[in-house]
């Protein structure tokens, strides 16, 4: 078995209880609090992701998975639910005799067992309201956990049950969409830009599993990771992730590649040009503000020689001053002085160090990504920004090459209303569609299988069309 299957101490894990999913970070020792129980995660290292697991005296310990009972119970006992009522008298067991069971270690099954012998009411239910009670007292008392590894679906998932919008309301089944329409698979290059918390870049990572490029496009100082961590990818995979700042996307224009140079137009000179004229003018005018130093210092040179003067008298005063303090204090004083003044250079030292080489880092992981955009060969181009996807569009079109394809999301059908108007002008991309993706989950049981009653109203819109040579 692969070592990737096991748990291990450091790796990023999903504990789902139901359609509950938590993510943590395994450590020995560390403390972690979930339903209100405080419990250690030690127990599961060294077992496989899917593994069942029950917290028992804040330890957690491996439960082997049996066929549940309540299926058996629902096809042989067939009762009538209309004289029955949900009254808290129909449990002969009290919330206090439930705890100390608890507390005495009894094991979940047998628990579940004493609440139904001592139900007066349940004998009486249908078969499919026994299966529902059952499932949801286990809910309720007991704590298994099933471990699963982190996924990009998984992420899709718990970011979407916190708060759709802080992913822009895009759904599983959008981002699915968007990785098939896109066309996304090894050995190819693929544009994203993503302002949904990094999900499309490490779902395109996790399809790309380090075979091939995927330039990653950022508004601000450094683009959004917070789902690239929790999947903890190897250095192959992150070896294939450029990083490429949007507001530096039009240089992109005015730079052409001839004999595997760069070589920028006329415009940028120009630009040079003015700030060389800039740097004279400057320098002259330093050269009249030294001139006039000079002709003050001549002026003032009586007073600079009493000030100096003076001054040597108050250091003689000051030295007498010291002289007469105690020996043992000025020592103590001056050893504290030298330890801070030298704790504080080698603060700034190390933090201009680490700053200086962040700059140079981040210069040469953009200058990585420029040499794969201007061979303007991408495979596809994926979009899903909070801002108004037009004009990043129409700045990143051009990088895609012929019979590929662009796929835009957004959550507002006006935005890609405008998008799909302005790429009809562009006139560089056929097969254009505008669809509202739509997902609807089924509950698949014996006999009652039907749609949940509770869903999501809507999951996007998704803008598509294929590349084409531009007719000039």
């Amino acid at each position: 078995m692969n070592d990737s299957s096991y748990i291990q101490e450091g790796d990023h894990v999903f504990l789902k209880k139901g359609d509950n999913l938590r993510l943590f970070q395994v450590h020995k020792s560390r403390d972690v609090w979930l339903e209100k129980n405080k419990f250690l995660l030690d127990g599961i290292l060294g077992h496989m992701y899917g593994t069942l697991f029950e917290v028992k005296d804040g330890q957690m310990v491996k439960v082997e998975r049996t066929i549940p009972q309540d299926v058996e119970i629902a096809d042989e006992c067939v009762g009538d639910n209309r004289d029955l009522l949900d009254n808290d008298s129909n449990q002969k067991l009290t919330q206090d005799e439930i705890e100390q069971m608890k507390k005495e270690g009894v094991s979940g099954d047998h628990l579940i067992e004493q609440l139904i012998e001592n139900s007066a009411t349940f004998q009486n239910k249908t078969g499919y309201a026994q299966e529902k009670w059952v499932k949801k007292k286990k809910k309720k008392h007991l704590l298994q956990f099933t471990v699963l590894k982190p996924t990009a679906r998984l992420l899709c998932e718990m970011q979407w049950s916190k708060g759709p919008s802080r992913i822009s309301n895009l759904r599983v089944d959008s981002l699915a969409q968007m990785l098939t329409m896109g066309n996304v698979h090894a050995n190819s290059t693929v544009l994203v830009v993503d302002s949904c918390m990094g999900l499309i870049s490490a779902a395109v990572l996790e399809r790309l599993a380090g075979y091939g490029r995927m330039v990653c496009f950022f508004h601000g100082d450094s683009p959004l990771k917070q789902a690239l961590e929790p999947l903890d990818f190897p250095q192959k995979v992150m070896n294939s992730l450029y990083q490429f700042p949007l507001d530096m996307v039009n240089s992109l224009k005015h730079t052409k590649v001839e004999n595997g140079e760069h070589i920028t137009e006329e415009k940028d000179a120009s630009k040079s040009s003015d700030i060389l004229v800039n740097e004279e003018s400057h320098n002259s005018e330093k050269t009249d503000n030294v001139q006039v130093e000079q002709s003050c210092a001549t002026d003032v040179g009586i007073d600079l020689e009493m000030d100096t003067k003076e001054n040597e008298e108050e250091a003689k005063e000051q030295e007498m001053d010291v002289k007469s303090e105690s020996k043992d204090d000025v020592d103590i004083k001056t050893i504290e002085k030298k330890d801070r003044a030298t704790r504080w250079k080698k603060k700034e030292k190390k933090n201009k160090k680490d700053r200086a080489e962040a700059k140079q880092e981040r210069a040469r992981e953009i200058e990585r990504a420029r040499k794969v955009l201007l061979d303007r060969k991408a495979d596809c181009l994926l979009v899903a920004t909070k801002f108004h996807p037009t004009p990043i569009v129409l700045a990143l079109v051009d990088l895609i090459a012929p019979s590929r394809q662009i796929v835009v999301f957004s959550q507002f059908k006006e935005a890609l209303q405008d998008c799909y108007m302005h790429l009809r002008e562009h006139k560089g991309l056929v097969n254009y569609r505008l669809t509202e993706t739509w997902l609807r989950e089924y509950q698949v049981l014996p006999n009652r299988t039907h749609p949940v009653i509770q869903m999501s109203g809507t999951g996007g819109y998704l803008l598509s069309a294929t590349t084409i040579v531009k007719q000039t």
